[in-house]
């Protein structure tokens, strides 16, 4: 293990030997970190907070402070933190509010400077979060979503798998899979076309995305309707369709469904 002589970690912290943590750096002893994690200067990693492996943890992050929410009372909760992960300078991820509740980050994501997690997110795998991009809390990440700078996300929205949020964009609602939305207040403008593409989606899939995209969102039906014909509509036995359905289903605060007109193609 190499620990900077000036970091402060506590004696019950639990860091693989090969951890490096620099100067400064002040470490929690309710604290669990992985091999190969690097923990840069002037960092704070605190709470019941356990980090898996391979991180990469840039000057002045902040892990594990009490959520800011005035129902918290000092309750047990967690930050749970997976591998491959890179937090740029500034970022703050907080603990939970609730006994036993958890605040969750996947695998393989870039969290640029001063990102913010707020208590209770669960933001999923190979996600980018650029800018100064905050998640209020109970928020949910889909694998594989790009938010754009400055971006703000309402506190219990859901954001689907491969979307696209431009930056300085307030989001109040879910937002479906696949799609990009932009502005204050946020309007689909099109289909994550290069997204698809660049996650390997089958040109056969993205065929089918296409399509639902025409009904769900172009169309003059409402959602009641589009589910109510969804099996003469869609392709049904796609996994993609199939999980865009899941999470129309699942929305508990509705879904963004119309689009801004706009002079290009939707799915540029």
């Amino acid at each position: 293990m190499s620990v900077h002589p000036m970091a402060v970690v506590a004696p019950e912290a639990k860091l693989h030997p090969t951890v490096k943590v620099g100067p400064f750096t002040v470490i929690g002893p309710n604290v669990e970190i992985g091999e190969n994690t690097v923990i840069g200067p002037n960092c704070t990693i605190d709470g019941y907070t356990t980090i898996g492996r391979n991180n990469i943890f840039s000057p002045s992050v902040n892990i594990g402070q009490p959520p800011q929410d005035i129902k918290f009372k000092g309750e047990r909760s967690f930050v749970k933190i997976g591998d491959g992960n890179h937090f740029r300078e500034c970022v703050t991820v907080h603990l939970a509010e609730g006994e036993g509740h958890s605040t969750i980050i996947g695998d393989n994501n870039l969290l640029m400077a001063y990102v913010h997690i707020a208590h209770n997110c669960k933001v999923g795998s190979n996600i980018i979060m650029s800018n100064c991009a905050t998640l209020a809390g109970h928020v949910e990440v889909g694998d594989r979503a790009v938010l754009g700078g400055f971006t703000g996300i309402h506190q219990f929205c859901k954001v689907g798998c491969m979307v696209m949020i431009g930056g300085m964009s307030k989001i109040v609602k879910d937002v479906p899979p696949f799609i990009k939305i932009d502005g204050n207040p946020a309007r689909v403008v099109g289909l994550n076309a290069v997204g698809l593409r660049r996650n390997d989606v089958s040109k056969e899939s993205i065929a089918s995305i296409r399509q639902l995209y025409k009904v769900f969102f172009r169309s003059d039906m409402n959602v009641s309707q589009v589910l109510a014909n969804w099996d003469k509509l869609v392709d049904v036995n796609d996994p993609n369709i199939q999980k865009f359905r899941a999470f129309i289903e699942k929305s508990k605060r509705g879904v963004y469904k119309r689009t801004r007109k706009t002079g290009g193609s939707a799915e540029e």
